[in-house]
């Protein structure tokens, strides 16, 4: 009886189905920790954005699809970074576009594991490890205490990672990530790295094997360019 009362769990707004449940949990009670980190909230998400130059840093909360009434109400965050010069340099380039990099695309953590710690960093250094996020089971209190954590700890070190090209550069050719040639190319020119172009061809094409045609076709169009220019 005593254990029970000193272990007694908070829930936030737990009379509000879980979207509209969470997003108010992330409007009162996560956001206002991650303001100093210059985060706002886009309610049409639910996700964080901060904007760093041209890179737009976003934190974007998955719904279980078990999320049910004061059943589960489940939001587990991954980090997004995409670029606002990349995107109007494909809207100038339409022959391009590929995959989602329309929407100046540069690289998330979606469907990966939020505690694989080589996702996060080069350096190997430990990335936090985030549990079961469920509002409706667990204490709320400690959950946004744990979001906010694996934000600072994992999601701005991936976003810094990713919003310097040689990071992104290193990380894509250690990861072997041949799907990120058309990307790399493109961000050389947005980024005004135009000296790595040779490198990332090289690369490319020292490894090739089996790639899908359309990554080919993607790649040969820029080789094309590439060479045009150089004359």
């Amino acid at each position: 009886m005593f254990k029970d009362l000193f272990n007694k769990k908070v829930f936030l707004c737990k009379d509000l189905p879980p979207r509209d449940r969470f997003l108010k949990i992330l409007e009162l009670n996560i956001l206002p920790k991650l303001e100093s980190d210059h985060f706002k909230l886009l309610k049409s998400g639910p996700s964080l954005i901060r904007t760093e130059d041209s890179f737009e840093w976003i934190v974007e909360f998955k719904a279980s699809k078990w999320n049910s009434g004061n059943v589960v109400c489940k939001y587990n965050p991954y980090f997004t970074v995409k670029n606002k010069d990349y995107r109007k340099y494909l809207k100038t380039h339409e022959d391009l576009i590929h995959g989602s990099g329309a929407s100046g695309y540069v690289g998330t953590t979606s469907g990966i594991h939020h505690w694989e710690k080589s996702v996060f960093s080069t350096t190997g250094s430990e990335a936090y490890f985030l549990e079961d996020t469920d509002f409706a089971k667990y204490d709320n209190c400690k959950l946004v205490e744990q979001i906010v954590r694996n934000i600072r700890q994992v999601g701005i070190p991936y976003f810094q990672m990713m919003s310097d090209f040689d990071c992104i550069k290193n990380f894509s050719i250690w990861k072997s990530l041949r799907r990120d040639a058309p990307k790399l190319i493109d961000l050389c020119y947005v980024l005004k790295r135009e000296e790595e172009l040779q490198s990332i061809f090289d690369w490319y094409y020292d490894s090739n094997g089996n790639c899908p045609e359309d990554l080919e076709e993607h790649m040969k169009k820029r080789k094309i360019n590439w060479l045009q220019q150089g004359v």
